[in-house]
């Protein structure tokens, strides 16, 4: 009867499990703004085993959209796909869009902005809590069965802490944290290596909200944090930052030559992304130091990766339409030069005139008063020696 009993236990465990929603979590690409990877359900690895390397909350999606409103955000994006990820949803009229969704959320008019992006899917975005749970709870738009998800990197953000002891289990630390901290733990990944036996490992948090405090307090200490950048993402086929290897069609180049080959590499080293005379995993590369870039655009202000690399293009634009605005190139120096050359000579050459013009001027008045002098002493002589004459006489 004991086994039976067991047994019940746990098919009822397994039941209630299944019935509970997938938290998903949106990353982006180049070739889609959007796309959504659904993790699969980790709620039952939310034991106290201290070897676990991932834990996530075990809140809802709605739950967590609906918690915003005790943390600092700014828009709320939900991401509407079709049902079946292989194909897009149909191009509707906007108007058609807006009536089917005025009937359906009646926080609607919370909605700010709606966008259909390239790859078919729809976005909208909210900053009201309860507007953002109900388009969740949509399951068809225009009769097409569709797939909501929130764009996690607006609404979350992410640090690190460091020599957490492996020994502690990932749902204590969340504990740990919500507790003295008072913040809504999303997910938490232990960096741990194969074969690593050491005692401790920093621990990436990702919370609600997209403040981050100075320090977090755990076990009665006060641990400095600072947001987590993310390192450039590279395809280890092709080797582009475009897109993830998992997507990528095409055949495996050699990263230090960038060629297709077999075997050892013997030639010089030649970047397959900047033609630049080194590896295509190089951190040098002026392509990953851009990336580096829009990686910690990304991150500091809450975007996903689509959203980081428009941004950045656009203001490398500006930046460089306003340098060139600002050093037009010259195409007569020569004449330039010559034009400040004469310009200096005819300033210096009215500042000479000027200066002799001054000296001629005194030097006259001062010939003048000689002149005068040299009268008065001569008509003095004459009157002296008429009177030395009349004297003589």
């Amino acid at each position: 009867s004991r086994v039976r009993l067991v047994l019940f236990v746990f098919l009822q465990l397994g039941i209630s499990c299944s019935k509970l929603s997938h938290t998903q979590v949106t990353v982006s690409d180049v070739h889609d703004d959007c796309f959504s990877v659904n993790l699969q359900s980790l709620f039952h690895t939310m034991q106290t085993s201290p070897s676990e390397k991932f834990f996530q909350s075990g809140k809802t999606t709605n739950e967590l959209v609906l918690r915003l409103g005790q943390n600092e955000y700014e828009d709320i994006n939900i991401l509407i796909s079709n049902a079946d990820s292989n194909s897009k949803i149909p191009q509707m009229n906007p108007f058609t869009l807006q009536s089917f969704i005025k009937g359906k959320i009646n926080r609607h008019t919370s909605i700010q902005n709606m966008k259909i992006t390239r790859q078919g899917k729809i976005i909208l975005t909210t900053q009201d809590p309860v507007c953002a749970a109900q388009l969740l709870n949509l399951e068809s738009v225009v009769n097409i069965k569709v797939s909501t998800n929130v764009i996690w990197e607006n609404i979350t953000s992410r640090f690190l802490l460091y020599d957490i002891p492996t020994t502690v289990s990932l749902r204590e630390i969340a504990e740990e944290l919500t507790r003295n901290n008072g913040i809504e733990i999303v997910e938490m990944r232990r960096f741990v290596k194969q074969n690593n036996f050491r005692e401790t490992s920093p621990v990436l948090v990702t919370k609600l909200g997209t403040h981050l405090p100075g320090c977090m307090k755990i076990w009665f200490t006060n641990q400095k944090i600072q947001s987590f950048i993310d390192r450039p993402r590279q395809c280890t086929k092709c080797y582009s930052f475009m897109h993830p290897s998992r997507v990528c069609e095409k055949t495996p180049v050699c990263h230090s030559c960038g060629t297709i080959h077999s075997g050892i590499c013997q030639v010089p080293q030649k970047c397959v992304n900047c033609q630049g005379d080194h590896s295509a995993t190089s951190k040098g590369c002026p392509l990953y130091i851009t990336e580096q870039n829009i990686m910690e655009l990304k991150c500091r202000n809450h975007l996903t990766t689509a959203e980081a690399r428009r941004i950045y293009n656009q203001s490398a634009k500006v930046n460089y339409a306003s340098a060139v605005k600002a050093h037009a190139p010259i195409t007569d120096i020569e004449g330039q030069i010559n034009e400040k050359m004469e310009a200096m000579l005819l300033k210096m050459n009215e500042k000479i005139e000027s200066v002799i013009q001054t000296i001629n001027a005194k030097m006259e008045q001062q010939a003048n008063q000689l002149v005068e002098l040299f009268e008065r002493l001569v008509e003095s002589l004459l009157q002296n020696f008429s009177a030395i004459n009349k004297l003589g006489g």
